[in-house]
């Protein structure tokens, strides 16, 4: 197990550098360095392909042996929300438990949804066919948008991800072909620039979809990242 994890940090630890190289290589306009880097990197990937799965393999091997412990029996429920509820948040790690413990939610309680940032991108995105289901076909009559303190979306833009793709091997090609399809990656992988702004616009997006009834309850909310003390956004 040690040797597995003292071979994915040298990884990394090679990753990170070839980064730093390619994006200095990048802005001085070096074309056949930045290729030479990605093939390094790509050799590296395959080099220590088993590193890459390692924590993955943990993770089966935790859940043979929770299986068999029975250790799933308190969390048995149905797929029906006791509260009636469905929460629609960010996918930050700092909020995996502290989310439902701040909320006093259980497992069975509500539908939890998540994304990064916690947004509503368009009306027709997966957030909202996820809500559209848990209000039809699992009886959610109250919705949170809970955004969070300190999120990674906030100034989120495409031009620091269109680097970071460059940089694992993505070619401009093939950024050039998605958006001829029509794709328009400056606002698919846009963040927020006002959390409160995003909450409250999230919620009328909600609030006002012609598929949302009028007596769903829609309230936002911003959840601190280290207390789980919640603000409520109200509307203009």
């Amino acid at each position: 197990m040690l040797a597995n994890y003292s071979k994915w940090a040298a990884a990394l630890r090679r990753r990170r550098i070839i980064y730093k190289i390619y994006k200095i290589s990048r802005a001085a306009g070096e074309q056949e360095t930045l290729q030479s880097l990605i093939t390094i990197h790509n050799y590296f990937v395959s080099l220590h392909p088993i590193s890459y799965t390692a924590m993955i393999d943990q993770i089966l091997e935790y859940n043979r042996k929770f299986v068999a412990e029975k250790g799933y029996e308190k969390y048995v429920t149905d797929k029906y929300p006791d509260k009636k509820l469905a929460v629609l948040s960010c996918m930050d790690t700092r909020l995996t438990e502290l989310l439902p413990a701040a909320l006093g939610l259980r497992n069975g309680d509500a539908k939890i949804i998540k994304n990064a940032g916690g947004l509503v991108i368009t009306p027709f995105d997966s957030a909202i066919r996820s809500l559209i289901v848990a209000i039809y076909e699992l009886g959610v009559d109250s919705i949170m948008v809970v955004a969070h303190s300190h999120c990674g979306a906030c100034h989120m833009s495409y031009s620091h991800f269109h680097d970071e793709m460059l940089a694992r091997g993505v070619t401009d090609q093939t950024l050039d072909t998605i958006r001829k399809c029509g794709i328009d990656l400056n606002h698919w992988l846009e963040g927020f620039k006002d959390t409160e702004e995003s909450v409250r616009k999230t919620v009328e997006i909600i609030r006002t979809h012609p598929l949302v009834p009028r007596d769903v309850t829609v309230r936002g909310f911003i959840i601190d990242s280290e207390t789980g003390a919640l603000q409520e956004i109200l509307s203009k």
